[in-house]
């Protein structure tokens, strides 16, 4: 409370007069750069990335992301370095100019690697991990209780454009420029330059 006192006085002095709203928005300005810098400060490193309201994360000192990045409402990005009794040693590497949609989610226990200038729409899923396998074993256990199993890491180049609500499953890699169109299941690799849609995507263009 001292210290808020303390800034309002600073703000009514440079602006010399008591005018509220001005001031209202320099405190506005205030919480949204401490804000920043305490999401900021969980992940490896994300300087320079812009972090909208209510992102989900789960140990995100396993995140990179480069500069210029955007990440929108309610995205998840969550690195899983434990599950129950598995100890997992989790990657997510994405580049510069990221910009990721709205309640998109990333999770790993393996690795994910994004190029530069990635572009999602709304609600995509990134995965490189799933609840248990197919076994009739596995089958008989409560999903949530299942271990975490990935088949292999996702890497995705640079220029890739990933439409609402696609999926994107282990052990794909998906070439520069390659588009995956709106509500996709990616099961297999993408060429570069290519133009995926459908369940299981397939090569449009």
């Amino acid at each position: 409370m001292f210290i808020k006192k303390i800034i309002k006085s600073i703000a009514l002095q440079y602006y010399r007069v008591q005018d509220k709203s001005r001031v209202k928005r320099f405190f506005a300005k205030i919480h949204d750069i401490a804000q920043q810098e305490r999401v900021r400060s969980q992940f490896k490193s994300a300087d320079g990335v812009y972090f909208e309201s209510d992102v989900q994360l789960n140990d995100a000192q396993c995140i990179s992301i480069g500069d210029n990045g955007y990440i929108c409402h309610h995205v998840i990005l969550t690195a899983w370095t434990r599950y129950q009794n598995q100890v997992f040693e989790p990657e997510i590497i994405i580049g510069q100019n990221a910009h990721i949609g709205e309640y998109t989610h990333i999770t790993a226990i393996n690795k994910i690697q994004i190029g530069d200038n990635f572009l999602t729409g709304r609600w995509v899923t990134i995965t490189d991990n799933s609840h248990g396998n197919v076994s009739l074993e596995s089958l008989h256990e409560a999903p949530i209780n299942r271990d975490l199993c990935s088949k292999g890491s996702v890497v995705i180049g640079n220029n890739v454009w990933i439409g609402d609500k696609a999926t994107i499953l282990p052990n794909v890699t998906i070439g520069d420029g390659a588009v995956i169109a709106a509500n996709s299941v990616v099961t297999k690799d993408v060429p570069a330059y290519s133009v995926v849609a459908g369940n299981p995507a397939k090569i449009v263009k």
